[in-house]
């Protein structure tokens, strides 16, 4: 079978500083398991093939009631007609990579602007989206035949197997798929997940213009250096409210063997001069033994790499032996995600952190000389100004502690999560229109952030994202005064170790090059 899979391009806010992005670990990790499987592959990476193009979004179709900058809606990557033109003629199957709900407009559109193109490919989508609101999929497009549900890597060997003997394809497990007769969805029955995650075959990257990331340094850690993403990890036993990994993935919680993930490392070092790694579990360092394994056996094999955790991590196993084994291993930076400082709302989105735990950790982890990055939420629902308040004031005993970098975000609510289906009642979002989509493209926008919290307005938050920061780092500058000498170095020799730099850089050369545009367009009119 001749399979077509697309990594679609980014709907973004144009003023967006950074164009934060990373290579496609899932679409690499389907891919790897059709290579397995004897089939024939064509990966297009609209992102990676043009991460630096910008369009406007152009004639997309959209249903927007709410009032929105659309002028400033643009696509990063290829176009839907770039796209297309890379499909080959022969394809039978055509899988579509809709992982992000604030993405999924550009994806529907071009669902169907290669369906017309491609009437007798067999269409398919996966991912979180999907996954989340595979009714809503299917109802909004015209081409898409089938969502699959969950981890993909035995669902589409299955699927291609029954379209290669001409069986239905639109019985197996794990899927959603379009009635013929009535073009609703149909489910069958969830798959079981993958339990012995080593026997998952390795992520095929050689279908994937990884040059580019490299030559562009597009990832999500901090480290100038040549880095690619891995998982060691599946799942989290945890059910946050506001996370939609429980429907994605489970609760059930699987880790890679050390010697395995170490395998790929080394196999990503030789193949493309890879000397960093950024990990992208859900829930990276949950039990002791197994890091202890992990960072012993990188130590052992001497290898001469660094590692980072730029998603977010647990904090109750980082103790000071275990920070000293991260920091031995190569590991240089840990987030740790307590989304709030307040005790009640830490309660209320059932997120099982002990704030006196995590201070600790990330004192021990300082001492460590670990780079620690602090993930924050703000607009949860039913946050109130004093929650914001003990917020802050968590983030300056962060700072006090050695905290280096914090992530701010404005809370989106994930389809799938139980936030989303409880906002979803309240009638607080609308998916007859378009609106909840866009909104979450624009959501950390100045002027155009949305909230779903009834006891502070929007307005606000704006307030309280430049306070927090301003504490934050104020406190980490006036607590540790060395690192204030270290920032002025790094933005003068144009380098970064913490993402307030990166952003600083980003905020001059962008404004650099504005100038530049002016003064061009000034002498051209002299």
């Amino acid at each position: 079978m001749e399979i077509c899979l697309i990594r679609p391009s980014r709907c973004l806010d144009k003023e967006d500083i950074i164009i934060n992005n990373s290579p496609a670990l899932g679409l690499a990790f389907i891919a790897g398991a059709l290579k397995q499987a004897g089939h024939t592959i064509t990966v297009i990476d609209a992102i990676g093939e043009s991460p630096m193009q910008l369009s406007p979004i152009g004639d997309i179709p959209l249903n927007i009631t709410a009032n929105l900058p659309l002028d400033r809606l643009y696509i990063n990557g290829l176009t839907a007609s770039e796209i297309a033109a890379r499909i080959p003629s022969s394809v039978d199957i055509i899988g579509i990579s809709a992982m992000f709900s604030n993405n999924w407009l550009f994806d529907r559109y071009l669902i169907d602007f290669i369906g017309e193109r491609f009437p007798n490919a067999l269409m398919i989508a996966g991912g979180e989206n999907v996954t989340a609101m595979p009714a809503l999929a299917i109802e909004q497009t015209r081409h898409l035949d089938i969502c699959i549900l969950g981890e993909g890597e035995e669902t589409i060997i299955d699927l291609v197997n029954a379209v290669e003997k001409k069986e239905n394809p639109n019985v197996i497990s794990g899927i959603a798929c379009r009635d013929p007769e009535t073009g609703k969805a149909l489910f069958m029955p969830r798959r079981v997940r993958v339990k012995n995650i080593d026997e998952i075959p390795m992520p095929a990257w050689e279908y994937f213009p990884v040059e580019n990331y490299l030559k562009y340094e597009i990832k999500w850690g901090v480290l100038k250096q040549n880095t690619m993403p891995l998982l060691a990890t599946r799942g989290c036993p945890y059910s946050c409210t506001f996370c939609s990994s429980p429907l994605m993935w489970g609760t059930r919680y699987y880790m890679r063997d050390p010697g395995h993930i170490i395998q790929e490392m080394e196999y990503l070092m030789t193949t493309y001069g890879i000397t960093n790694f950024d990990f992208f579990d859900l829930t990276a360092i949950l039990k002791k033994t197994w890091i202890m394994e992990f960072t012993n056996e990188i130590i052992k094999r001497k290898l001469n790499i660094t590692w980072e955790l730029p998603v977010g991590t647990r904090s109750e196993v980082i103790d000071a032996e275990v920070a000293h084994n991260l920091y031995e291993s190569g590991c240089r930076q840990v987030t740790y995600a307590p989304e709030s400082g307040s005790v009640s709302m830490l309660k209320l989105i059932k997120k099982k952190v002990k704030i006196p735990n995590m201070l600790q950790s990330i004192q021990v982890a300082n001492r460590e000389k670990l780079y620690t990055n602090i993930n924050m939420i703000k607009g949860l629902p039913g946050e109130t100004h004093a929650d914001i308040w003990q917020t802050i004031w968590f983030l300056i005993q962060c700072s006090r502690m050695g905290g280096m970098d914090i992530r701010q975000s404005t809370f989106q609510p994930y389809p799938g999560s139980a936030l989303f289906d409880q906002l979803v009642k309240e009638g607080k979002i609308d998916l007859s229109n378009d609106d909840f989509f866009l909104e979450m493209v624009f959501v950390t926008s100045n002027g155009t952030t949305k909230s779903y919290n009834d006891n502070v307005k929007a307005g606000w938050y704006n307030f309280y994202d430049l306070l927090s920061s301003a504490a934050f780092y104020g406190g980490s500058y006036l607590f540790h005064p060395s690192r204030f000498f270290r920032s002025i170095r790094n933005i003068l020799t144009g380098e970064y170790e913490i993402r307030l730099e990166r952003k600083l850089l980003e905020y001059f050369k962008q404004k650099k090059q504005n100038l530049k545009l002016g003064l061009g367009q000034i002498e051209g009119k002299g």
